[in-house]
């Protein structure tokens, strides 16, 4: 593997454990075992994955995380991750409209910096 890969596996590790800490530290989940795994990374920015409860491996949510707020949502409302990146982006959008000040213009950012990743169809190839 060359260094650049190294690099980038490891940040996907960070990414994944940090994942887990906030799903812990959320309470989300009844089950002590959780499993998460990436389903679409931006390098270095941007991170979609899946994550379950390991005694219940059919059902599973969509979770951002990176550069961005550790978000989650359920399946049901995205088939693949850039499905799951717009809705996300909607999501906080709705969610800035209820927030004041800093806090929602920050959402707001962070919901336009995504609808351009999922309209990049060389990103999804």
């Amino acid at each position: 593997m060359s260094e650049i890969d190294d690099k980038l596996q490891a940040w996907i590790r960070r990414q994944l454990d940090n994942a887990v800490k906030g799903f812990i530290e959320s309470e989300l989940y009844e089950d002590a075992l959780i499993e998460v795994k990436p389903a679409w990374v931006l390098p270095s920015q941007l991170l979609i994955g899946k994550v379950r409860e390991q005694s219940n491996p059919i059902s599973f949510r969509w979770f951002i995380c990176g550069e961005v707020p550790l978000d989650h949502m359920d399946s049901n409302a995205a088939t693949t991750p850039r499905e799951a990146i717009r809705h996300f982006a909607l999501k906080w959008q709705l969610e800035a409209a209820n927030l004041k000040g800093d806090g929602a213009a920050a959402l707001i950012e962070q919901a336009e910096s995504l609808y351009p990743l999922a309209d990049d169809g060389r990103l999804w190839r």
